[in-house]
């Protein structure tokens, strides 16, 4: 059996520089940087596509949008009202209206905080069939 001995010089200082600065913490002011909502996509009804939003964060918003039509316009599910966006660990359910049948859209997912370190992190496209 091996007798280890701590040497009492540098626990000591350990010691003291714990009393003198206390444990070493993060700031409460730093977070984590925003991850992308989870967000579902469905046809619902004719030429309406409803997104469920989850914002798994614990700041910022977070929305559904989509590009639509051959020019591939931008549009906000919900027109961007403030109900179609998810705070934070909130869920929405939120619609775009008036497509076109049997058309196609790209839709995507998004948060946005506006600390410093928050981003706008998005999810990837998907492809939704406009029933």
């Amino acid at each position: 059996m091996t007798n280890k001995r701590i040497n009492g010089p540098i626990l000591l200082a350990a010691s003291a520089a714990l009393v003198v600065f206390g444990p070493v913490t993060v700031p409460a002011s730093a977070q984590a940087p925003l991850q992308a909502p989870e967000v579902t996509f469905a046809g619902t009804g004719p030429g309406t596509v409803t997104a469920t939003v989850h914002n798994p964060n614990g700041t910022g918003r977070c929305w559904a949008e989509a590009g639509v039509g051959p020019e591939n316009n931008h549009h906000f599910f919900g027109n961007g009202a403030p109900e179609s966006m998810a705070g934070p660990g909130q869920t929405v359910t939120t619609t775009l209206e008036g497509l076109e049948p049997g058309s196609t859209i790209s839709a995507r997912g998004g948060c946005f905080d506006d600390t410093p370190t928050g981003g706008m992190p998005f999810t990837e496209l998907v492809t939704v069939t406009v029933p």
